[in-house]
């Protein structure tokens, strides 16, 4: 059987992720990015353990990447009382297979592009998609070039320039569901660790930390990444207090974690915290603050059209609070990739598109639905261990390979 052609649309993290594993089973895949960047920008994100397995199945260590392993983590309310501490790490044994880490964006799209170039996936960069043919399964870029393919998979994220041509957008589109913004910006771990206020906090055995407001409307989470030389930080609150500050035409910006925002108004907004909150502001570089405006989307009918579908961000955009955002997209790929292996045929296609919503949906669904409570202040411990069991144990792999089997025995 001749291989497929395929055209991913967005080098993320998912599209590459699905790029590598088509292209272990010989598809002949091409990544188009609208960035003319190699190198990827952006913050860090918590990778949980479903995901470190999907990466792993791919050959990537996301401890040797920049990614940082959680030790002990510290609850405190806004005066600094301490409310609980936890212990993150999970048992040897399980590690194996995957554990959950904090991930430094560019590290882990630096692992997956090369691992990407490794099994011969060729990318175009400043390649930008201004038109989509889902019936003749063609994309033009601007300049006008055209390219046709066997499938196209579009993981261009939350701003997708795919996602109208397969639903309809003034219905379905991402929205503030949540009513928070959130600041994000890093510091030196060593700039926090030498700083005589600040030094106690920064335990061998204690590597993230967190401070929530009154009815936790306001929260400051810390952890390291970068092969733990940075803290990365992530200050939520009540999204009128930052929208402000956003004229119409930031508007892009802040959903593209672009819009910077002026120390001055982070400090008005978390003034109340103790002062080793203030200390923490003021050692981070006052150019490096970004708003980051909190989104999701709602079920959509549908992901896909004839060859043409959406993965990650690009179909499903999620709230933070449920730690699964890149570890949704990730596991879209993983399952995509499986339910088309070396041999599967072009009329085959709708059928695996098909298959892989069936499999993804309600899962996304859960998560999104968890997420959304988390925001508004879901408190049940009970419901929140079993939250993380249902997001930590699955396999996306082993799933869709057991879903596949059924599925051909079932058309036999």
């Amino acid at each position: 059987m001749a291989p497929l052609k395929i055209i991913i649309v967005g080098a993320g993290i998912a599209g590459p992720a699905a790029a590598i594993d088509l292209a272990r089973s010989s598809h002949d895949v091409t990544i188009y990015e609208r960035s003319s960047l190699s190198t990827e920008t952006g913050y860090a994100f918590r990778i949980t353990a479903n995901s470190d397995r999907c990466l792993k199945y791919l050959g990537i260590d996301t401890i040797a990447g920049g990614a940082v392993a959680p030790e002990r983590g510290i609850v405190m309310n806004a005066e600094g009382q301490v409310l609980h501490e936890r212990l993150e790490r999970t048992e040897a044994e399980k590690e194996k297979n995957g554990t959950g880490v904090f991930a430094y964006r560019p590290g882990l799209h630096k692992q997956l592009m090369e691992t990407a170039h490794e099994f011969k996936v060729k990318t175009k960069l400043g390649a930008k998609v201004i038109d989509v043919d889902v019936a003749k399964t063609t994309i033009t870029l601007e300049g006008g070039e055209q390219i046709s393919a066997d499938l196209i998979i579009a993981a261009d994220g939350v701003q997708s320039v795919v996602r109208p041509y397969i639903i309809d957008t003034s219905q379905h589109f991402p929205r503030a569901s949540s009513g928070h913004n959130a600041f994000r910006f890093m510091v030196s771990k060593s700039l926090v660790r030498n700083d005589g206020s600040m030094s106690s906090l920064v335990k061998d055995d204690a590597n993230m930390f967190s401070w929530a407001g009154v009815h936790a409307s306001k929260r400051i989470i810390v952890y390291p990444v970068d092969h733990d030389k940075q803290f990365n930080v992530v200050c939520t609150h009540p999204e009128e207090l930052s929208d402000k500050e956003n004229t119409e035409e930031d508007e892009a910006a802040a959903v593209a974690y672009n819009q910077k925002a002026s120390i001055e108004s982070v400090l008005s907004i978390y003034g109340e915290f103790e002062p080793r909150t203030i200390r923490l502001l003021k050692l981070a570089d006052p150019e490096g603050f970004r708003i980051w405006k909190l989104t999701d989307m709602d079920e959509t009918p549908h992901w896909s059209s004839n060859h043409t579908t959406l993965l990650g961000d690009a179909c499903h955009p999620v709230l933070p609070f449920g730690f699964s955002g890149a570890s949704m997209g990730i596991e879209d790929a993983l399952t995509l990739s499986t339910l088309l292996p070396s041999g599967v045929e072009t009329k085959d296609i709708p059928n695996r598109l098909q298959l892989y919503e069936n499999i993804r949906r309600p899962r996304v669904a859960t998560v999104r639905d968890t997420s959304r409570d988390i925001a508004r202040g879901l408190d049940d411990r009970q419901r929140l261990r079993e939250y993380f069991q249902f997001l930590t144990s699955h396999d996306a792999v082993k799933h869709a390979q057991e879903t596949l089997e059924k599925h051909l025995k079932s058309s036999e």
